[in-house]
């Protein structure tokens, strides 16, 4: 016993050694010998990830600005990582986002959703294009304008529902508004089911608080990527009882599961029975079932994180874009009534709906959405793409097969080379169209290349109905407690772009009828 007691310390002490041995060599290894060592940037960063770590998690979402500081500092690529590249040169961006070669996505950075199943969070190109090919003729213009009818509904229920909270005298908390809209258009198109998120008392707040906060909890899920399974290993009536708003997202997340799960028990019992359980349009899992996918692509595993996938993707980005350009409008009375001039050549009655292909062919409107869109980001992080046989070439480098390289829609869209002014809101810069034309290169909110954004059609749609029923239906309208910098701008990076108040309730407006 005596003698097993001595070893102890001793074996401690190799255990150090070796550690110690072990981290050495690995920093010397990054620093000097990695094939990304010749690349600039600072050497901590190169070093571990505790650097990244440092401000992503401990600062909060503020690596985004830290590598805009970096670029600064050392040009136009850095090593922001001990394994990746960050570039800041629009001219790169075809080339990283492109339809031509293949391109996977950084499992680092799927970590955030631990939703490897869905499309957004495929991480290899051969599989990724073998799931999006089934979901683009869902998002197709044709179909989308399929929906434009509910689309218009739900923005004249919003509007009325506006009004009932005017007419109490309350102030309209128009971003948490905006997000039950969102909701309500996605699960009456994918799932052709209304939760009604509209008609909840007082538009949801946890709902909104709650669904806007899910990715703060995958910041840290990138560097421990375990926890995102833990969590959802636990009931949703714990959770509930602990975060009620998460438990509301969970329970919804339940409630689409249980639709996935009698689609595709109608599906086993006959396709016509599956006929009988649908609305108006088929869901997108029945086309997804009913389509060309291996058998295992249609597991209800899959499909259920292609859903979460699908509805968080599609929420939040967009209630942000109309925040942000509700906002800009109502904050620059003149430009307001300059769009409410042009809406109203076409039709001087407010309350009757435009269709949306008259809407997209006016200029002014069509300029406030894509300044709305460049100022509101899509994502707030980073987007990684790995070219996994191909050398990249960027200037002088030769960045390595199979290297995460990234840039930042933040980053280029306050280039002030490309868009002077850049933190101004300012429809006119878009009203040529020869210009349009250039700096539409240089938007990438929805990204470029095989992996663009699938819902970029849907969205635009919901933009230019929801603005233009919104400020027609109304002649009086107020922004009230809401400011810019701690209510809207972006001030931390938590995947999606969040303001300098974590608390806020978004944009709120005083309405009188």
């Amino acid at each position: 016993m005596e003698s097993l007691l001595a070893q102890v310390p001793l074996s401690w002490t190799c255990a150090g050694i070796i550690l110690v041995l072990y981290v050495t060599s690995l920093v010397v290894y990054r620093l000097y010998l990695s094939p990304l060592s010749k690349f600039p940037g600072p050497k901590l960063a190169a070093a571990t990830l505790l650097y990244e770590f440092y401000y992503d998690v401990v600062r909060y979402g503020q690596y985004t600005f830290k590598i805009k500081e970096l670029h600064e500092k050392y040009g136009p690529i850095v090593r922001i990582s001990p394994y990746e590249l960050h570039v800041n040169d629009p001219t790169f961006y075809e080339t990283l986002y492109t339809h031509h070669s293949p391109r996977d996505k950084s499992r680092f950075l799927l970590n955030i959703f631990d939703l490897h199943k869905s499309t957004f969070g495929t991480e290899k190109h051969d599989l990724h294009r073998i799931r999006r090919a089934a979901l683009n003729p869902f998002f197709s213009r044709q179909r989308i304008l399929r929906l434009e009818p509910v689309i218009q509904h739900l923005s004249r229920r919003f509007c009325e529902r506006a009004e009932d909270f005017a007419r109490a005298g309350k102030p309209v908390p128009l971003s948490r508004g905006f997000s039950c809209l969102v909701t309500d258009v996605l699960t009456e198109y994918i799932l052709t089911e209304s939760y009604n998120y509209l008609g909840k008392p007082e538009w949801a707040p946890q709902w909104h608080r709650t669904v806007r906060s899910v990715p703060e909890y995958g910041i840290l899920a990138k560097y421990v990527p375990w926890i995102l399974p833990a969590l959802k290993s636990i009931p949703p009536s714990w959770v509930a009882l602990v975060d009620p708003g998460m438990g509301m997202v969970m329970g919804y997340y339940k409630a689409c599961e249980a639709r996935i799960r009698e689609i595709m028990h109608d599906k086993e019992r006959s396709v016509q029975k599956a006929k009988q359980k649908m609305s108006t349009l088929p869901t997108l899992f029945h086309e997804l079932l009913d389509g060309n996918l291996p058998p295992e692509e249609k597991s209800f595993a899959r499909l259920s994180e292609e859903c979460q996938a699908l509805m968080g993707a599609g929420s939040e980005t967009t209630t942000h874009a109309l925040e942000v350009i509700c906002f800009h409008l109502l904050d620059n009375p003149d430009k307001l009534q300059k769009l409410l001039e042009e809406l109203d050549r076409v039709n001087p009655d407010r309350k009757t709906s435009l269709p949306l292909c008259e809407l997209e062919k006016l200029p002014y409107l069509s300029s406030v959405v894509l300044e709305g869109i460049r100022l509101s980001y899509g994502v707030g992080t980073r987007l990684q793409r790995i070219a996994p046989t191909e050398t990249l070439r960027y200037g002088e480098y030769k960045i390595p097969p199979g290297t995460p390289v990234s840039m930042t829609a933040y980053i280029q869209h306050h280039n002030e080379a490309i868009f002077p002014d850049s933190h101004k809101f300012i429809p006119e810069r878009w009203l040529d169209p020869v210009e349009r034309r250039r700096l539409e290169k240089y938007m990438v909110a929805f990204s470029r290349g095989s992996r663009q954004c699938v819902g970029m059609n849907l969205a635009r749609a919901e933009l230019f109905i929801t603005l233009a029923t919104f400020f027609r239906w109304f002649q009086r309208i107020e922004i009230f407690n809401t400011t810019r910098e701690d209510d809207i701008d972006m001030k931390h990076d938590l995947f999606l772009p969040r303001p300098g108040n974590l608390q806020t309730e978004g944009l709120q407006a005083k309405i009188y009828l």
